[in-house]
């Protein structure tokens, strides 16, 4: 998608997906492991809980939660054309080839017993594009298994093309041949298309292997969740925690889910959904073993919501609440009886599927988005400026601004950090920044504002570029906020009307600036120098010292003890905003420490 100007080459841009990974289970190290992994039958996946290095061997092959459309359950695996690193694997726009590939570790297959050898199947859900950009006829999408003499056959294969349904996910069940199964069997899924970018997107979902099927045997004794959970204070997914109290009466949204049941049966089932604090210490009971009207039908999927709720008590300190949303459904381990023996295989539990917890920070910032980027967004104008609307029921003073530029190789642009309490007038604030190299793990640059610039309702923030090439910004698409998008490429500001989602662009704020000296209003505490370079020095009564950075991670940084406290080195750590948490006698209290080079 894109938002052309007058000028005819400027844009505003919608790029395909970025690219995320999460593994469930251990990690696993092919150099250190001293033993073979292996899987056994019944073999499932269904990804509700990330991508298992134990059962696959994964190559650029990537996870997603929001991409697909009316998937089977919560978590997908994602093939496009880019690697494990989200780089293209070739620089050559017209280059085709093999991509992303997902391989099983090995089966002991030559154990299965004769009378079982013509029921091993294998079943699978997989999807064209989804909300990403969908394969061309030249793509495909095949699998292959791995026959006894260690060649990869390829057994299913399927090519893109408009006329295929992106909104749907399609199951496929293919016969394990007895000539195949021997004791060191795999299969692997794989992608051709594209190499330049993450274009040619297909989505795999709830892979099932065992004996004792059937062509026919499409079905499973299981209710799945499938999606994360949508909630919103006031229109955002994140909200700063001093604001909270006097500001959420009322502004909750329900939150909202989605259940699938994958058997041909109908099931008498409830849901929950609770609210708790990052602990684990249960906050509100939104939801408690409501059970849904009408029963659910056989193969039915169906939205839910929430009851309503006007306010959820308040955390001691900035963190996250955490939103769980479970089923009662009766799902349970896969089981089979044979001779009034019933027999349970752990390696089958449709539970997992049953319960979805998702996160809302309640920090120091506003955001739209709900914590990471599924696609990506941009202009190509040099001098052109991009900017995102917030407001804030109160007036509040702005530390920093932090931002999602997907695109490693951006770093070291200069851009100018921009703020704006009009867009038709001047900016309040205008400063050159260079975009940083981010550390692993890490998927938002933060940039402090040590001036003190307050304020108070609607304002925008965002940036001026120096490049007539794309600055890539995180773009999610789980919350549609793309009215509070504005671009201006040369003719002027512009309100997006075409790119959906919400550009992780956010503001961090504080009721009161922090200016150097103490920040601490209480007699008997010192925190100083604030802001600081390398060395705090914290001294009064407290119990215990926990610092928080900019990102929400607590972090051990090199402490001595002194008369009077301790002193906290701050030496090598980025620049931002940091929280430092304190038990004390009087309770716990929290303090901003803003870190200068």
């Amino acid at each position: 998608m894109l938002l052309q100007s007058h000028l005819g080459f400027a844009q505003f841009v919608e790029f395909g997906q970025v690219h995320r990974i999460r593994f469930s289970g251990n990690e696993y190290s092919e150099v250190n492991s001293r033993t073979q992994l292996t899987n056994s039958l019944p073999f499932w996946e269904d990804f509700s809980k990330g991508i298992d290095t134990l059962k696959w061997r994964v190559q650029g092959v990537s996870f997603t939660e929001t991409i697909g459309i009316n998937a089977p359950s919560v978590g997908m695996a994602l093939f496009n054309g880019v690697n494990e690193n989200g780089v293209p694997y070739s620089l050559q726009v017209r280059d085709q080839g093999e991509s992303d590939y997902l391989t099983s570790r090995p089966f002991d297959l030559s154990t299965i017993a004769s009378n079982q050898r013509n029921t091993l199947y294998l079943s699978f859900f997989w999807q064209s594009g989804g909300l990403a950009e969908a394969p061309d006829e030249n793509d495909r999408l095949s699998l292959q298994i791995l026959d006894a003499t260690g060649a990869w056959q390829t057994v299913w294969q399927q090519q893109g093309g408009a006329e295929l349904d992106r909104t749907r996910f399609f199951q496929e069940i293919i016969q394990i041949r007895p000539e195949w199964q021997h004791e060191a069997f795999q299969f692997r899924f794989y992608s051709s298309g594209r190499q330049s970018g993450p274009f040619d997107s297909w989505l795999l979902d709830y892979i099932y292997m065992n004996t004792g099927r059937s062509a026919s045997n499409l079905t499973y004794p299981d209710r799945a969740l499938t999606q994360s959970n949508q909630v919103r204070l006031d229109g955002y997914g994140a909200y700063p925690w001093e604001l909270v109290e006097k500001n959420q009466t009322n502004q909750w949204s329900q939150v909202g889910n989605e259940f699938l049941n994958l058997e041909n049966r109908f099931r008498a089932m409830e849901y929950s959904i609770t609210a708790s604090d990052s602990t684990g210490r249960s906050i509100l009971s939104i939801n408690s073993n409501t059970p849904f009207n009408p029963v659910p039908n056989t193969l039915e999927r169906r939205s839910f919501l929430s009851r309503t709720f006007e306010d959820i008590p308040l955390i001691d300190q900035p963190g996250d609440l955490i939103f769980k949303t479970y089923l009662t459904s009766g799902d349970g381990l896969l089981f089979e009886v044979n001779q009034g023996d019933t027999l349970r295989f752990p390696s089958v539990d449709y539970r997992l599927n049953d319960t979805v917890r998702s996160t809302f920070p309640l920090r120091d910032f506003f955001a739209y988005d709900h914590g990471s980027a599924d696609y990506s967004a941009g202009i190509n104008q040099r001098s052109g400026q991009l900017a995102v609307l917030y407001q804030t029921p109160e007036p509040v003073f702005l530390e920093g601004i932090s931002i999602n530029f997907t695109n490693p190789s951006q770093a070291n642009q200069a851009i100018d950090l921009v703020v704006w309490d009009d867009l038709s007038q001047k900016p309040i604030f205008s400063k050159e920044f260079v975009i940083p190299v981010l550390a692993p793990g890490e998927e938002l640059a933060f940039f402090p504002i040590e001036e003190s610039i307050q304020v108070d309702g609607d304002f925008y923030v965002g940036f001026t570029q120096f490049t007539n090439n794309f600055i890539y910004v995180g773009l999610d698409k789980l919350n549609d906020q793309g009215d509070k998008i504005y671009y201006n490429v040369g003719g002027g500001w512009a309100k997006n009307e075409s790119v959906k989602g919400s550009l992780m662009i956010r503001p961090h704020v504080s009721k009161s600036r922090t200016d150097g000296g103490s920040n601490l209003p209480e007699v008997g505490y010192r925190i100083y120098p604030n802001p600081v370079v390398d060395d705090l020095f914290v001294e009064g009564q407290f119990s215990e010292v926990r610092i928080i950075d900019s990102f929400g991670r607590e972090i051990f940084l090199p402490r001595e003890s002194t008369e009077q406290g301790e002193m906290l080195n701050f030496r090598g750590q980025r620049p931002g905003i940091y929280v430092l948490n304190l038990d004390t006698p009087a309770g716990p209290k929290s303090f901003r420490i803003l870190v200068k080079k």
